[in-house]
Protein backbone atom coordinates (compact mmCIF):
# COMPACT_ATOMS: atom_id res chain seq x y z
CA UNK A 1 0.00 0.00 0.00
CA UNK A 2 2.66 2.64 1.04
CA UNK A 3 4.79 1.56 -2.76
CA UNK A 4 1.63 2.16 -4.25
CA UNK A 5 0.95 5.16 -2.53
CA UNK A 6 4.37 6.83 -3.32
CA UNK A 7 3.91 5.69 -6.88
CA UNK A 8 0.90 7.46 -7.47
CA UNK A 9 1.77 10.82 -5.62
CA UNK A 10 5.64 10.73 -7.73
CA UNK A 11 3.22 10.51 -11.16
CA UNK A 12 1.21 13.74 -9.86
CA UNK A 13 3.85 15.54 -8.94
CA UNK A 14 5.74 14.87 -12.21
CA UNK A 15 3.01 15.97 -14.24
CA UNK A 16 2.07 18.70 -12.18
CA UNK A 17 5.57 20.30 -12.26
CA UNK A 18 5.81 19.98 -16.35
CA UNK A 19 5.62 23.20 -18.18
CA UNK A 20 2.66 22.70 -21.30
CA UNK A 21 0.80 25.11 -23.17
CA UNK A 22 -2.69 24.59 -24.11
CA UNK A 23 -2.94 21.98 -26.58
CA UNK A 24 -1.53 23.31 -30.09
CA UNK A 25 -0.27 21.87 -33.25
CA UNK A 26 3.35 22.94 -32.30
CA UNK A 27 3.05 22.01 -29.01
CA UNK A 28 -0.42 19.54 -28.43
CA UNK A 29 0.27 18.24 -24.73
CA UNK A 30 -2.16 19.74 -21.89
CA UNK A 31 -2.29 19.35 -17.95
CA UNK A 32 -6.09 19.39 -16.46
CA UNK A 33 -7.67 19.42 -13.09
CA UNK A 34 -11.43 17.84 -12.54
CA UNK A 35 -13.19 18.22 -9.68
CA UNK A 36 -16.54 16.57 -9.30
CA UNK A 37 -19.40 16.47 -6.12
CA UNK A 38 -21.90 14.09 -6.59
CA UNK A 39 -24.90 12.19 -4.88
CA UNK A 40 -26.16 8.65 -5.87
CA UNK A 41 -30.05 7.99 -4.87
CA UNK A 42 -30.33 3.93 -3.60
CA UNK A 43 -34.60 3.96 -5.11
CA UNK A 44 -36.85 0.93 -5.05
CA UNK A 45 -37.11 -1.43 -7.20
CA UNK A 46 -33.32 -2.03 -8.22
CA UNK A 47 -33.51 1.80 -9.37
CA UNK A 48 -30.40 4.18 -8.67
CA UNK A 49 -30.25 7.99 -9.98
CA UNK A 50 -27.02 10.26 -9.46
CA UNK A 51 -26.46 13.89 -9.59
CA UNK A 52 -23.52 15.23 -10.66
CA UNK A 53 -21.48 18.41 -10.97
CA UNK A 54 -17.85 18.90 -12.47
CA UNK A 55 -15.61 21.68 -12.97
CA UNK A 56 -12.71 21.53 -15.16
CA UNK A 57 -9.30 23.14 -15.52
CA UNK A 58 -6.87 23.26 -18.93
CA UNK A 59 -3.73 25.20 -19.65
CA UNK A 60 -1.71 23.49 -17.17
CA UNK A 61 -4.80 24.24 -14.34
CA UNK A 62 -4.53 27.72 -14.70
CA UNK A 63 -7.62 28.84 -17.06
CA UNK A 64 -11.44 27.35 -16.02
CA UNK A 65 -13.26 25.41 -18.49
CA UNK A 66 -16.21 25.54 -17.41
CA UNK A 67 -19.38 23.61 -15.61
CA UNK A 68 -20.69 20.01 -16.36
CA UNK A 69 -24.46 18.92 -14.54
CA UNK A 70 -25.18 15.48 -14.97
CA UNK A 71 -27.99 13.67 -13.93
CA UNK A 72 -28.50 9.76 -14.69
CA UNK A 73 -30.53 6.44 -14.16
CA UNK A 74 -29.58 2.92 -13.59
CA UNK A 75 -32.23 -0.42 -13.97
CA UNK A 76 -30.66 -2.87 -12.45
CA UNK A 77 -32.15 -6.21 -14.72
CA UNK A 78 -30.61 -9.11 -13.12
CA UNK A 79 -27.64 -9.19 -10.54
CA UNK A 80 -24.58 -8.76 -13.41
CA UNK A 81 -26.29 -6.21 -15.75
CA UNK A 82 -27.98 -3.32 -15.72
CA UNK A 83 -29.16 -0.71 -18.09
CA UNK A 84 -27.96 3.38 -18.21
CA UNK A 85 -28.90 6.64 -19.50
CA UNK A 86 -27.35 9.97 -18.53
CA UNK A 87 -28.37 14.02 -19.79
CA UNK A 88 -24.94 15.76 -19.00
CA UNK A 89 -25.09 19.89 -19.42
CA UNK A 90 -21.99 21.59 -20.26
CA UNK A 91 -21.31 25.41 -20.58
CA UNK A 92 -17.91 25.87 -21.18
CA UNK A 93 -15.32 28.58 -23.09
CA UNK A 94 -16.34 27.60 -26.52
CA UNK A 95 -20.25 27.07 -26.26
CA UNK A 96 -23.08 24.79 -24.33
CA UNK A 97 -23.10 21.38 -25.22
CA UNK A 98 -26.01 19.10 -24.53
CA UNK A 99 -25.15 15.22 -24.14
CA UNK A 100 -27.38 12.00 -24.23
CA UNK A 101 -25.92 9.02 -23.14
CA UNK A 102 -27.52 5.22 -23.38
CA UNK A 103 -25.82 1.51 -22.82
CA UNK A 104 -25.47 -1.11 -20.24
CA UNK A 105 -23.09 -2.29 -17.52
CA UNK A 106 -21.85 -5.90 -16.66
CA UNK A 107 -20.08 -6.74 -13.42
CA UNK A 108 -18.17 -9.74 -12.26
CA UNK A 109 -16.24 -10.80 -9.60
CA UNK A 110 -12.86 -13.06 -9.89
CA UNK A 111 -11.65 -13.58 -6.19
CA UNK A 112 -10.88 -10.11 -4.45
CA UNK A 113 -11.31 -8.16 -7.62
CA UNK A 114 -14.17 -6.57 -9.42
CA UNK A 115 -14.47 -5.84 -12.71
CA UNK A 116 -17.28 -4.08 -14.95
CA UNK A 117 -17.64 -3.26 -18.53
CA UNK A 118 -20.01 -0.29 -19.87
CA UNK A 119 -20.77 0.71 -22.98
CA UNK A 120 -22.26 3.69 -24.08
CA UNK A 121 -23.85 5.35 -26.88
CA UNK A 122 -23.64 9.41 -26.75
CA UNK A 123 -25.26 11.86 -28.75
CA UNK A 124 -23.35 15.40 -28.50
CA UNK A 125 -24.90 18.64 -29.51
CA UNK A 126 -22.77 21.56 -29.12
CA UNK A 127 -24.34 25.01 -29.87
CA UNK A 128 -21.29 27.74 -30.18
CA UNK A 129 -21.13 31.02 -28.96
CA UNK A 130 -19.87 32.10 -32.32
CA UNK A 131 -22.92 33.25 -34.46
CA UNK A 132 -20.97 32.44 -37.13
CA UNK A 133 -20.34 28.64 -36.71
CA UNK A 134 -23.26 26.18 -37.35
CA UNK A 135 -24.70 23.82 -34.49
CA UNK A 136 -22.00 20.38 -34.13
CA UNK A 137 -23.37 17.37 -33.94
CA UNK A 138 -21.61 14.21 -32.83
CA UNK A 139 -22.00 10.30 -31.89
CA UNK A 140 -19.85 8.50 -29.99
CA UNK A 141 -19.75 4.47 -28.67
CA UNK A 142 -17.35 4.31 -25.41
CA UNK A 143 -16.48 1.28 -24.05
CA UNK A 144 -14.85 1.20 -20.56
CA UNK A 145 -13.33 -1.69 -18.44
CA UNK A 146 -12.75 -1.30 -15.13
CA UNK A 147 -11.10 -3.07 -12.58
CA UNK A 148 -11.30 -2.59 -8.47
CA UNK A 149 -9.45 -3.93 -5.51
CA UNK A 150 -9.90 -3.74 -2.07
CA UNK A 151 -6.51 -2.84 -0.68
CA UNK A 152 -7.73 -2.40 2.77
CA UNK A 153 -10.81 -1.46 5.17
CA UNK A 154 -11.24 1.85 3.71
CA UNK A 155 -9.27 2.34 0.43
CA UNK A 156 -10.07 0.93 -2.93
CA UNK A 157 -7.57 1.12 -6.28
CA UNK A 158 -9.35 1.63 -9.58
CA UNK A 159 -7.99 0.70 -12.95
CA UNK A 160 -9.91 1.49 -16.37
CA UNK A 161 -8.97 1.53 -19.45
CA UNK A 162 -11.54 3.33 -22.08
CA UNK A 163 -11.52 3.91 -25.95
CA UNK A 164 -14.15 6.17 -27.47
CA UNK A 165 -15.14 6.18 -30.94
CA UNK A 166 -16.42 8.41 -33.40
CA UNK A 167 -19.58 7.19 -35.14
CA UNK A 168 -19.25 9.53 -38.26
CA UNK A 169 -19.17 7.88 -42.07
CA UNK A 170 -17.72 4.95 -40.26
CA UNK A 171 -16.24 4.06 -36.74
CA UNK A 172 -13.26 5.94 -35.79
CA UNK A 173 -10.85 6.08 -32.81
CA UNK A 174 -11.11 9.87 -31.35
CA UNK A 175 -9.35 9.17 -28.07
CA UNK A 176 -8.39 7.04 -25.35
CA UNK A 177 -8.78 7.10 -21.17
CA UNK A 178 -6.30 5.37 -19.19
CA UNK A 179 -6.76 6.03 -15.74
CA UNK A 180 -5.51 4.53 -12.30
CA UNK A 181 -6.25 6.05 -9.04
CA UNK A 182 -7.29 5.41 -5.30
CA UNK A 183 -10.88 5.63 -4.03
CA UNK A 184 -10.67 6.45 0.25
CA UNK A 185 -14.29 5.23 1.79
CA UNK A 186 -15.14 7.47 4.72
CA UNK A 187 -18.40 5.23 5.23
CA UNK A 188 -19.84 3.17 3.46
CA UNK A 189 -22.42 5.90 1.84
CA UNK A 190 -20.10 8.24 1.06
CA UNK A 191 -15.82 8.42 -0.74
CA UNK A 192 -13.34 10.76 -2.44
CA UNK A 193 -11.57 9.39 -5.42
CA UNK A 194 -8.31 10.43 -6.35
CA UNK A 195 -7.17 9.76 -9.91
CA UNK A 196 -4.85 10.57 -12.90
CA UNK A 197 -6.02 9.90 -16.83
CA UNK A 198 -3.78 9.49 -19.18
CA UNK A 199 -5.93 10.91 -22.72
CA UNK A 200 -4.63 10.64 -26.26
CA UNK A 201 -6.67 12.41 -28.25
CA UNK A 202 -7.62 11.93 -32.05
CA UNK A 203 -10.07 14.01 -32.51
CA UNK A 204 -8.11 16.56 -34.60
CA UNK A 205 -5.46 16.09 -37.66
CA UNK A 206 -2.58 15.97 -34.71
CA UNK A 207 -2.28 13.45 -31.98
CA UNK A 208 -2.97 16.03 -28.89
CA UNK A 209 -1.97 14.05 -24.84
CA UNK A 210 -3.98 15.48 -22.02
CA UNK A 211 -2.54 14.84 -18.19
CA UNK A 212 -5.63 14.79 -16.05
CA UNK A 213 -5.32 15.11 -12.33
CA UNK A 214 -8.98 14.84 -10.54
CA UNK A 215 -10.95 14.47 -6.88
CA UNK A 216 -13.91 13.20 -6.75
CA UNK A 217 -16.67 13.04 -4.13
CA UNK A 218 -19.66 10.92 -3.86
CA UNK A 219 -22.58 10.83 -1.29
CA UNK A 220 -25.47 8.03 -1.37
CA UNK A 221 -28.66 8.17 -0.31
CA UNK A 222 -30.92 5.02 0.18
CA UNK A 223 -34.80 5.27 0.06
Amino acid sequence: MKKLSTVLIFIFLSISTKVYSQATKSDPVDSQGWFSAGIDLNLPKKWKAEIEYQARTFNDFKSFNGSFYSIGVEKELASSFSLLAEYRLSKVLKGTYNRISAGFVLNKKLETVKFDLRVLYQNQVQDFDDPTKEIDRDNFVRTRLRMKKELSEKVDMIIAFEPIYQVQQGVKIDNYRIQGGLRYNFTKKSSVDVFYINRPDYGKSYKRVYHILGLSFKQEIKF
